[in-house]
């Protein structure tokens, strides 16, 4: 604990204000671009102020401004440790941290800056967000509250717990926080935008596509080249070919006058792509879509200290190699359901296949639980059993290994629980997190008595579909037509495998063909597999006030429709890569 701060003598008081008037200096000379100034000024204030605070924070924020990150941060360290150390102290240093990628060391600065300073408000906003960052949302979203309790006319508290309430489904909750938010206005343009923006989101997963589209358009008002503001409009808007909106657009991406970043063009590409589709010309629509892919794909063309340059046959090649790590008699002895709880089904295919619509129908039950897209079991997969995994020869002992499976289980349903406490009356937990389809055979043998719901549409209307969508979390192989077709055809094979395997009353598959054209023989086919009893609520699917996160939120909404069902053909001779990699002829 530090000592309590001493009363400070009359030449302390007089050294201090000298100062005080050195490091005003030496903040304009940083401000103005002066480091070698600001420094010397800041070591003066130093000198005639030893140890004192304003002086260290003043001198790592120079070497901070410099890149010298180490120094800085035992600077504020120091001062941190000071009897009259200050919040702001604690604060430079979690920043100095986090500029050097270093969030475990950010998280530990920050619970120590509340156990000090415990009714500051902003702070806990901080600690929040870095902890929904590395994945604690829970916890985050605890800490969230409470940053709301001890500022609750904060805007960035508000904005940042109604943007994690968003993010696990707390719709409702997002609301109010972010409208709460929307009343106090920033006079920052682009914190007004962002809440909007988040705004928006969290009333299209209710449903309100209203009052979504009122919200991207105001910020569209504000900055017409906001790519993310007018790709959210497309989504909750039906086009016509005489839509003002394309015009805009299009006049936006192609005057040169002006100035937009990478990111806006290719969200603005995607809207115009979604515009034309929606206006019937396969044409543009593939023109503005291939242009707008092309660059996304660009962010991972090339190795980075970051990142590894995507690679269509290395991707697949891992995708298809799962299947040799899971043979059919690792599965004759499955772990069954306990007592622990409701039970589990994992809703698993490539996106843009119906699973959606699957996931409301059987949300619809009074019985079920549906929580969306989870990061839960892949996040766990990673940590307990290695981000490779599977690769390596030792990786088939993990697969047998009886109590890294208890602890992949066990891990996975108390964050989920946590996340999406069931209530009294729920018998069964959905998760939705497609990407699983490659973790199918470990779920069935981690999770006791899981069922897994495999959802199938046309090869080409779910990659055509695939394509015209910019997903929030990046599926680089869906930014390529022929690599999108090389993916599909891995997938499908690993399927296949998992087809072949997999006791009957574990694993179901669902067409969305059939689904959509016949849904009561389909649905009941669904939940006597789940074994749950009939709830005619399911019929009615759109009618359930329930959130829906993902790309299809706005169709949901609208019932049954067969519109998409061979949607592709009129687009087929603007999509021959595709075809060719998915190995079918145009005609």
């Amino acid at each position: 604990m530090t000592k309590p701060a001493s009363p400070s003598s009359f030449a302390e008081k007089r050294n201090r204000q000298k100062a005080d008037k050195l490091i005003q200096a030496a903040q304009s000379a940083l401000a103005s671009g002066n480091a070698a100034d600001a420094k010397a000024r800041a070591q003066q204030a130093l000198s005639t102020a030893p140890g004192y605070g304003p002086a260290l924070m003043m001198m790592a924020q120079i070497h901070r401004a410099t890149g010298n990150l180490n120094e800085a941060a035992q600077l504020l360290q120091s001062a941190c440790n000071l009897p009259d150390s200050k919040i702001d102290y604690f604060r430079e240093l979690a920043g100095v941290f986090a500029s050097a990628g270093r969030y475990d060391l950010v998280q530990q600065i920050l619970f120590a800056a509340i156990r000090k300073f415990p009714t500051h408000g902003q702070t806990y906003s901080d600690l929040g967000v870095y902890l929904i960052q590395s994945e604690h949302i829970t916890q985050g979203i605890t800490i969230l509250e409470k940053a709301v309790g001890f500022s609750p006319d904060n805007w960035q508290a508000l904005n940042n717990l109604g943007a994690a309430l968003l993010k696990v489904g707390r719709e409702k909750e997002a609301l109010e926080y972010l409208a709460r938010a929307e009343e106090i206005g920033p006079d920052d343009p682009e914190r007004r935008t962002s809440n909007l923006l988040q705004l928006g989101e969290a009333k299209r997963h209710m449903g309100d596509l209203e009052g979504a589209q009122e919200c991207f358009r105001k910020v569209i008002a504000q900055n017409p080249k906001s790519g993310r503001a007018w790709h959210d409009l497309a989504d909750v808007m039906k086009f016509k070919p005489d839509s003002p909106e394309i015009k805009m657009m299009n006049d936006i991406l192609n005057d040169a006058d002006i100035v937009l970043q990478k990111v806006d063009r290719e969200m603005i590409g995607f809207a115009l792509g979604k515009a034309y589709i929606d206006s019937k010309d396969p044409k543009q629509a593939i023109h503005h879509l291939d242009a707008a892919n092309a660059l996304r794909r660009q962010d991972f063309a090339e190795n980075t200290p970051t990142q590894k340059a995507y690679d269509s046959k290395i991707a697949c090649g891992r995708v298809r190699a799962i299947a040799d790590y899971f043979p059919a008699e690792l599965f004759k002895y499955l772990p069954q359901q306990d007592d622990n709880g409701p039970a589990h089904a994992f809703i698993v295919g490539m996106p843009r296949c119906g699973s959606t619509l699957t996931e409301q129908i059987l949300g619809s039950h009074q019985e079920t639980l549906a929580t969306g897209e989870l990061r839960t079991f892949p996040k766990f997969k990673d940590r307990l059993f290695g981000t490779l995994f599977p690769s390596q020869p030792e990786d088939h002992d993990k697969i047998v290994n009886s109590a890294l499976l208890a602890e992949l289980a066990r891990s996975y349903r108390e964050e989920v629980n946590a996340m999406y406490p069931p209530t009294p009356a729920t018998k069964l937990i959905i998760d939705k997190m497609l990407g699983n389809f490659s973790w199918v055979g470990l779920i069935l043998l981690s999770v006791p008595g899981a069922k897994i719901i495999h959802c199938r549409r046309n090869p080409v209307d779910t990659c055509l579909s695939c394509y015209s969508k910019r997903f929030a979390n990046l599926q680089v192989y869906t930014c390529n037509q022929t690599e999108l077709g090389e993916f599909y055809r891995a997938y499908e094979d690993l399927m296949a495998h998992w087809r072949a395997v997999l006791p009957k009353d574990r694993f179901i598959e669902i067409n969305y063909e059939d689904l959509v054209t016949n849904i009561e023989p389909e649905a009941r086919r669904l939940i006597d597999f789940l074994g749950l009893p009939w709830d005619d609520a399911m019929l009615d699917f759109h009618k359930t006030e329930r959130s829906v996160r993902t790309a299809s939120a706005a169709q949901v909404r609208q019932g049954l429709y067969q519109t998409s069902v061979e949607r592709w053909k009129p687009y087929a001779p603007y999509i021959k890569p595709l075809l060719k990699a998915l190995g079918i002829k145009p005609d």
